[in-house]
């Protein structure tokens, strides 16, 4: 069985893998041809995030630059702000083929699964 583990525990600026407090909801599905992130991310479009693959290693952070609001909040119950997640993909992905959308706040990411193929092989039997 692939399960898809979170390691945003493990990284991050304040030891709980998120720079700004900021913890953006995921679902992880798996489909019998692709892992699936789905993640909200409110007033957030395509510029403001930046997808990595490394090896096996997904991260998913914003680059929101939340510096030119001048506004002063009288109320600020809304979360925003910069965040990291990484999440530790399976062996069986194919890391040359994935997309990402963002739409309406929320971003798609799409892992394509690799076939892997049984292959056969031919025991030869010793003799005694």
């Amino acid at each position: 069985m692939n399960e898809l583990s979170l390691l945003d525990s493990l990284f991050g600026t304040d030891g709980c893998g998120y720079a700004d407090g900021y913890v953006p909801s995921v679902d992880v599905q798996e489909t019998k041809d692709a892992y699936v992130l789905t993640m909200d991310l409110p007033g957030m479009n395509e510029k403001d995030i930046a997808i990595d693959l490394d090896g096996l290693k997904l991260t998913i952070m914003s680059q929101k630059d939340l510096s030119k609001d001048e506004s002063q909040y009288l109320l600020h119950e809304r979360t925003s702000g910069n965040f990291k997640r990484e999440f530790e993909l399976p062996e069986d992905i194919n890391g040359e083929a994935v997309r990402a959308s963002c739409a309406n706040g929320v971003l798609t990411v799409t892992v394509p699964r690799k076939t892997i193929a049984a292959s056969a092989k031919k025991i030869t039997i010793e003799a005694a």
